[in-house]
Parts: structure tokens; C-alpha cells; sequence
């Protein structure tokens, strides 16, 4: 996990980035309510991710905070983009 942070670090350096204990990074980006909380699991290539998300319910918009499992390195990276950018992961178009 701390070549994650340190990676994370040099990519999100306006966010604001904690390694807690040796298996939990928090990145804060400043256009977010909440932060993303990512977790190594027990696949040491996958990860457990919680992150800000709006979602559509019969074209009503709902902001949710969600937790996904087994989240590759290229979906991590992916959510973070999303939620640097807009504050939260939107629906695409």
C-alpha cells in the first residue's frame, strides 16, 4: 500500500492523502463531500473502495456514498479521476 500512497501522492498532489495503518489510504479532493477510503484486500491486486457517487432513480438524481469489493488498479485509478474531477462519480452518458 505505500507504493499506492506514494503514487497517489504524485498524481493527486492537491489532494489531501493519509496512509492509515499499513493496509487503509484516505484521499481528500477539495471538490468532494467525502473522502474515497481505499482498502488492499485479501487479493493483494484488488482493493475494497468506498467513494462518493450521484446515481439516477427514475430520472431523480441521489447522492450516494457506496462501497465496492474487488476493485482492480485500473478501476481505483479510474473512481479517483472521477471523483477529482466532478466530486463525486457520475452516470455516463
Amino acid at each position: 500500500m505505500e507504493d499506492l500512497f506514494l503514487d497517489l501522492k504524485n498524481r493527486y498532489g492537491q489532494a489531501k492523502i493519509d496512509l492509515i495503518g499499513s493496509e487503509t489510504i484516505e484521499v481528500y479532493f477539495s471538490k468532494a463531500k467525502e473522502s474515497v477510503i481505499i482498502q488492499r484486500s485479501i487479493t493483494s491486486n484488488h482493493f475494497m473502495v468506498s467513494y462518493p457517487k450521484l446515481t439516477l432513480v427514475h430520472t431523480k438524481k441521489k447522492d450516494e456514498y457506496v462501497t465496492h469489493h474487488n476493485i482492480v488498479l485500473e478501476g481505483l485509478l479510474w473512481i479517483l479521476k472521477k471523483v477529482n474531477q466532478e466530486g463525486k462519480v457520475v452516470p455516463e452518458n
